[in-house]
């Protein structure tokens, strides 16, 4: 009977847990709304439809996904009833001091119009071309000409927007490129600006014309597949990476906190839903994009997480060591929380030339990536046996158990970051001419596995103890940090720089400050016992 009442509470915390964390694709949008979102558009080189297009566009220009309590593509679609409009929105978002100064603009205000920037734009295109020149010559912009860069994008995007010359929902035979309804008006088709005007007012009209559309829009492009476009917009309502950070957190929690016997499996339920849902999402963007998910810094910490929970579950199942699984579980939590709050680009886009070889991509990228994944792992393992150690929880064999699988998490890194790194001098060889050339991005990678390759001999050589291992473990994220983060944000120069950005930078300081804090509140415990 007990038995049956655990199963019973088990099934009923999921229910629950699976509710909270899909909750925002339960609000039920307007029939209307969601046929406009299916619209297809052809926008930075491929087919999206309208409500990622929105997102995007919103979040470029105004820093967030929503404007005045409205959805994107709602804010979108009032938008497409008078392009010319855009203007005079006060919806650009400029939130750095020294440029707003430089512009002469208010600095009590944050957002601001197309119409209040244009009488500025010789500075913004001057700063611009100073970043450029800066670029040229592998200097980095300085923190204003970046801004600078990020401004005029958002500049010309809305200028783009108020033209029409950014709608492309025409589709033309013999042509790879598609048209404006702004520019264009071909007579095979019905009018799309009498179609959205209709939305509000009379949504079964604007409902039918819509579908009406789209169904004219596939019979004329040979390209375009609406069941990606289908799964693109269930993508972006479900939001299966956030839904996994909330079962992996769970998880943790009845693995860490919850000592009753149905404890273990409940945290073991919720740890595969939460690799469903990780699994789910870069699968979607794997088949709308048609590429490994590894091509900018977002995708490659969705990526990094999702081999650290692979890696957490086969060292489980080998080694039957439960610290696997809830660490795994909290670092997974930790870097999905971590990839929505740095400001790094998380929409669906084409790649740059250089990386348009899925062949290289598969093989180098995502062996690199997985290797900082290991590496992630041993490290959560490395804090987890340091807290364990300060306050003497450790029987012997816990202790050694705990080295002893640090130790072979950080061997499976070295393994597959050396790979990656051999494997990335052959495609640069191809790309460039060149097997190794000391680029940033390089040197850091060959640092970083001399650093963890030191760590595995001195292991091996029994030089070390189990503490120095788990710190080593800690202090070695710090060279992968460098590595993934700190080549192409901080020091953004190289023929690695197109994946060079901006921003997080804070975030990154606050994750330092605690590891600070962390190991001197270690050390000096390690010191008095």
């Amino acid at each position: 009977m007990r038995a049956l009442m655990s199963k019973k509470f088990i099934l009923f915390f999921i229910l629950i847990l699976a509710s909270f964390s899909l909750a925002g694709c339960q609000k039920e949008a307007s029939n209307a709304l969601m046929a406009a979102e299916r619209i297809p558009i052809q926008h930075n080189g491929r087919l999206k439809p309208l409500s990622s297009f929105s997102k995007q566009t919103l979040k470029l220009v105004a820093g967030k996904e929503r404007w005045e309590k409205k959805d994107a593509t709602v804010f979108m679609l009032e938008i497409l009833k008078n392009p010319f409009s855009a203007q005079s929105i006060s919806f650009i978002r400029i939130d750095f001091e020294p440029l707003k100064e430089k512009l002469n603009l208010d600095k009590s205000r944050v957002y601001f119009s197309y119409q209040e920037l244009s009488a500025q734009a010789e500075t913004i295109q001057t700063l611009v071309r100073a970043a450029k020149k800066n670029r040229d010559a592998d200097v980095r912009p300085t923190a204003i000409q970046q801004k600078a860069e990020l401004l005029y994008n958002q500049f010309k995007t809305v200028e783009a927007l108020s033209s029409g010359e950014s709608l492309k929902f025409i589709p033309v035979p013999g042509r790879t490129d598609w048209l404006s309804p702004y520019e264009f008006h071909p007579p095979f088709l019905p009018d799309f600006k009498k179609i959205v005007i209709l939305y509000g007012s009379k949504d079964s009209e604007f409902l039918a014309g819509t579908e009406d559309w789209i169904e004219k829009i596939k019979n004329g492009s040979p390209e375009l597949s609406l069941s990606k476009i289908n799964l693109e917009v269930f993508y972006n309502h479900w939001k299966p990476f956030e839904a996994a950070a909330v079962f992996y957190l769970f998880a943790f929690l009845l693995f860490t906190f919850v000592s009753k016997p149905w404890g273990r499996p409940a945290g073991v339920i919720l740890m595969a839903t939460a690799v469903v849902c990780h699994s789910f999402g870069i699968l979607t963007r794997v088949i709308v994009l048609g590429r490994p998910p590894v091509s900018n810094m977002y995708e490659s910490m969705i990526f990094m997480n999702w081999a650290l929970v692979v890696f957490a579950l086969v060292f489980y199942a080998i080694k039957k060591n439960l610290a696997a699984l809830t660490v795994g579980s909290l670092v997974s939590a930790f870097i999905m929380i971590y990839a929505d709050l740095l400001p790094i680009d998380s929409s669906l886009e084409v790649l740059v030339p250089v990386l348009r070889s899925n062949y290289w991509l598969s093989i180098h990228v995502m062996t690199i990536v997985s290797s900082y994944g290991a590496f992630g792992l041993a490290m959560g393992l490395g804090h987890r046996h340091l807290f364990l150690n300060k306050f003497t929880r450790f029987s012997k064999k816990a202790e050694k158990e705990s080295a002893d699988l640090i130790y072979r998490v950080i061997q499976l890194g070295v393994l597959l970051i050396g790979t990656g790194t051999v494997l990335g001098g052959v495609w640069a060889n191809e790309s460039w001419g060149r097997f190794w050339g000391w680029d940033p991005k390089e040197t850091w990678a060959l640092i970083t596995f001399l650093g963890y390759l030191i760590v595995i001999h001195l292991k091996f050589a029994k030089k070390i103890s189990d503490f120095q291992i788990a710190l080593s473990s800690v202090l070695g994220f710090q060279l992968v940090l460098m590595t993934w983060y700190g080549v192409n944000f901080v020091l953004g120069r190289g023929l690695h720089s197109y994946g060079a950005g901006t921003g997080g930078m804070n975030w990154v300081i606050y994750f330092l400050i605690f590891e600070a804090v962390f190991l001197s509140f270690i050390s000096v415990r390690k010191s008095s016992v």
